[in-house]
């Protein structure tokens, strides 16, 4: 039973009693079908001399049909503690509960129970006086035998003498990367100031399905504020920076107007027959959702990987303030070496005492700052006890009179040894933080059969670790090199020498890279255009920023699919920003290339892309490779008589 607005409560009634009726007839074909089917199997099966084993009969593949209501659908003046819907057959009650929205939202859950063929939901609240409520099922309700769900399934009433139904739709997306976004509750708020978000629960509610649509029904006159929110602790309310939130610009006010249309129908004589349709406004509202950039500062997590080594992770950057104290054991003068990361939001702590390292259990003391109630900068101190447990190793014999083994550390690089990236620079990575490292005693060679010569390199610093380097170098395709580090070039915070290092390798072809073209027109001002992954969480590959239109290039490509992103960078920071609701700012608007573009080796993919952001952008990515495999599968299906569904035809 799918409802309709904008109609009084008479017209309401003769649409619901209509459709008793109809669903009445619907039952009369049924059985109808069934008599006949009975009556075909006895004629012709019992005409068939073979005995076989009896059938299951004719699948049901019919949602359950309501036959009575209590309110009847858009009743007024209900006074009721509870709303019951009568079936023609039994139902499953199990998961209602979870997909039920109620509009205007309730504190307390309400229960829901079955008697018989009747479904009651029961409110536990006590509801609001001169107001229209909406019940919105969805597909949880399905009878109890093949799952068949009611689609849309909604219903609704009145608390008061009148019936409202304004409404409010549109779609919700994820601002960065356009997705729609499931399950989101989208928020109608009578009061205008933004606070009402973050302390007040919503006036009306509703849901997004898997396209981002949501559908908020039976609004009364009136002006709000819309909003969207990822609900992390089903309070309807915008109370932690972990949930994702969307908000519409301006302050909405619905209406509604009937729209006629006459048509002639020739019969004879001319008739006129007058249709026409509601308009609801204001239009579809469009919600970009995104996390908003705010200061909240706890421990997130803490891990010991190794004895060695404990990590300390913060949701924000620390300040000059932070300390960390070993409680237990008592330690030496110099028990620890400290490492962070470029943005300070992860400590790693070193044990170099091998005393305290050896230690089962280690408790530390944390000291870090974070804001207070009054958004004013407070100490606070946690304590965390993180345990390190060896792995079980297997015994190896050992010679007699064998010499002690040295410990040493290996030095990590990036090198493809059959076939390194021309575009790529060499990395080097230290296990652990060293103490020294004689960059004199890096070489690099190029190799031409058997002779080598020798390649001046400068050897760079990675400025996000203390233990990362790399060696800038304009590769030549299809060439061979020598990449070599002398023993015991560096040594870590224990005294550890690093092993020596000889390879050989050979870079890429260059036939082997593909490049972007990309002509762009219609943009309004700065913008980055990102090269992304064609994978779920678009990895950023590339990103050029530009002031204007204009020809890009992205050379050097791998023969992939890729994606292509561009921001409209109104800030000219070079990064995407999110949006502040106190400020009523939009996070900067995103929109996509609508290809995916598959990259072959020795090609130039070269088109021309113009900008058109509209609000209702909607992210469609034509991958012609997939569609032609579709294509391809279909055809095979047709031709072995397999339908849509997966079953065979006649089956």
């Amino acid at each position: 039973m799918q409802e309709t607005s904008f109609d009084n409560n008479t017209d309401s009634q003769r649409i619901f009693s209509g459709q008793l009726w109809m669903n009445y007839f619907r039952l009369q074909r049924i059985l109808l079908l069934l008599l006949f089917g009975s009556l075909f199997y006895l004629i012709f099966y019992t005409s068939c001399a073979n005995i076989g084993s009896p059938s299951g009969g004719v699948k049901d593949s019919i949602p359950p049909v309501v036959v009575k209501t209590i309110p009847e659908l858009r009743g007024t003046n209900f006074d009721g503690n509870d709303v019951r819907f009568t079936f023609d057959e039994f139902i499953m009650p199990d998961g209602i509960l979870d997909k039920l929205v109620i509009s205007p939202p309730m504190k307390k859950k309400p229960i829901i129970k079955m008697k018989s063929k009747t479904l009651i939901v029961e409110f536990q609240d006590t509801l609001r006086k001169k107001s229209t409520y909406s019940l919105d099922f969805k597909d949880a309700v399905a009878d109890n035998n093949e799952k068949n769900p009611i689609a849309n399934f909604r219903f609704s009433f009145s608390t008061g003498p009148t019936f409202d139904s304004l409404r409010i739709s549109g779609f919700v997306k994820n601002a960065l990367n356009q997705e729609p976004v499931d399950k989101a509750l989208v928020l109608l708020h009578r009061q205008q100031n933004y606070l009402a978000f973050i302390d007040s629960i919503p006036d009306y509610i509703g849901t997004t399905n898997k396209e981002g649509l949501f559908v908020i029904d039976n609004v009364a006159p009136g002006k709000y504020r819309l909003y969207a929110l990822m609900d992390a602790d089903n309070s309807l309310t915008y109370n932690s920076k972990s949930e994702l939130i969307a908000f519409a610009d301006s302050i909405l006010i619905p209406s509604a107007s009937w729209v006629t249309r006459t048509d002639t129908i020739v019969k004879g004589l001319d008739t006129l027959v007058t249709q026409g349709h509601v308009d609801f406004l204001p239009e579809p509202q469009n919600l970009m959702m995104f996390e908003e950039n705010k200061f909240e500062q706890y421990l997130d997590n803490s891990k010991r990987p190794q004895a060695n080594q404990c990590d300390f992770y913060f949701a924000e950057s620390l300040s000059d303030s932070f300390r960390i104290n070993l409680i237990k054991p008592v330690p030496t003068k110099d028990w620890s070496f400290i490492e962070t990361n470029l943005k300070r939001d992860s400590i790693t702590v070193w044990l170099t005492d091998t005393i305290i390292s050896k230690s089962d259990s280690l408790k530390f003391e944390l000291k870090y700052e974070v804001l207070d109630s009054m958004q004013q900068m407070v100490l606070k101190r946690d304590t965390v006890e993180l345990i390190y447990t060896p792995p079980k190793l297997a015994k190896t014999k050992r010679k007699k009179n064998a010499a002690p083994l040295i410990p040493t550390i290996t030095l990590i690089n990036n090198i493809n040894q059959s076939a390194h990236d021309i575009y790529q620079r060499i990395k080097i990575e230290a296990p652990e933080p060293l103490t020294s490292f004689d960059l004199k005693q890096i070489r690099l060679y190029s190799m031409l059969d058997t002779v080598k010569t020798n390649i001046p390199i400068v050897v760079q610093k990675d400025t996000n670790s203390i233990r990362k380097f790399f060696i800038e170098h304009h590769w030549e395709p299809n060439s061979n090199y020598l990449f070599q580090i002398d023993s015991a070039a560096a040594r870590n915070i224990y005294g550890h020498p690093s092993n020596k290092i000889d390879l050989k390798f050979r870079t890429q072809k260059e036939d082997y890279y593909g490049k972007i073209f990309l002509t762009i027109s219609g943009l309004t001002g700065p913008a980055i255009i990102q090269l992304l992954a064609n994978t779920k969480d678009e990895k950023i590959l590339q990103k050029i920023q530009v002031i204007g239109d204009g020809k890009i290039e992205f050379p050097y490509l791998k023969p992939e699919k890729y994606k292509i992103r561009l921001i409209m960078d109104a800030n000219k920071n070079g990064k995407w920003d999110t949006g502040y609701l106190a400020d009523n700012l939009q996070p900067e608007k995103v929109v996509y290339y609508p290809k995916v573009i598959k990259v072959r080796g020795n090609f130039e993919f070269k088109e021309s892309w113009k900008i058109d952001y509209k609000p209702d952008y909607k992210k469609v990515l034509f991958d012609e490779e997939l569609e032609k495999e579709k294509a391809r599968k279909k055809e095979q299906d047709k031709k072995a008589g397999i339908k849509s569904d997966g079953t065979k035809n006649g089956g």
